[in-house]
């Protein structure tokens, strides 16, 4: 056997969760990293909206 599943067969149920609940924790914070730049990113995407609205208004009035 390899030495991976020696280790996965000797652990204890203890260190098996352990693992798991480690493993789900940095899942966690990547997404929360990663929902915070989605956030951000929503924001920007807002604020160029608002201007290109704003910029086809001027040039609608311009226009008239």
């Amino acid at each position: 056997m390899t030495e991976i599943v020696k280790q996965v067969m000797n652990a204890t149920s203890e260190r098996i969760l352990s693992s798991g609940l480690d493993a789900m924790a940095k899942c966690c914070d990547a997404l929360t990293k990663q929902n915070e730049q989605l956030n951000l990113d929503i924001q920007g995407l807002k604020t160029k909206i608002k201007n290109l609205e704003n910029k086809i208004l001027a040039n609608q009035e311009e226009r008239e």
